[in-house]
């Protein structure tokens, strides 16, 4: 009986250097934990990635829609910086000062057009053949000169 207890220690050893081997409970425990852990942070790494494309879609959605509300085309979404939504503000507002700036306000459209329609309808010297020294000949005429 010896023998056979001898023969089977034996077979392990042997069986060692195949390619088999036997593990302890606390073995089993480390290795499936240690997979657990490992598809948890992918399962984590997923969900984290997920999640900041879906802001960043929310985030070129609510700036699409600030455009429209402010009255400019959504074409410039590309050309403004859309890091943060501060960003993004502070690129709009820079817009809406270059605009007020190079746009005339209400009182001097007005002005503009008065001149416009000023010289437009002031009356016109038809007669080239000799100068006139302005309202010199009607001052004449009224002294008998």
């Amino acid at each position: 009986m010896d023998l056979q207890n001898t023969n089977q220690n034996a077979d392990p050893a042997a069986g060692q250097g195949t390619g088999e081997r036997t593990f302890s409970q606390e073995d089993v425990n480390r290795i499936v934990q240690d997979r657990l852990a490992k598809d948890r942070e992918k399962a984590s790494k997923e969900l984290d990635g997920r999640e900041q494309e879906l802001a960043q879609r929310e985030f070129r959605l609510n700036s699409r829609q600030k455009l429209i509300d402010r009255g400019y085309p959504e074409s410039i979404l590309e050309a403004l910086n859309c890091g943060s939504e501060k960003e993004f503000d502070k690129a709009l507002d820079i817009i809406d000062g270059l605009i007020k700036e190079r746009t005339p306000s209400e009182a001097e459209r007005l002005e503009m057009e008065a001149r416009r329609r000023a010289a437009t309808s002031a009356p016109k010297f038809t007669d080239k053949s000799e100068p006139r020294r302005a309202g010199t000949d009607l001052i004449r005429q009224a002294m008998n000169l």
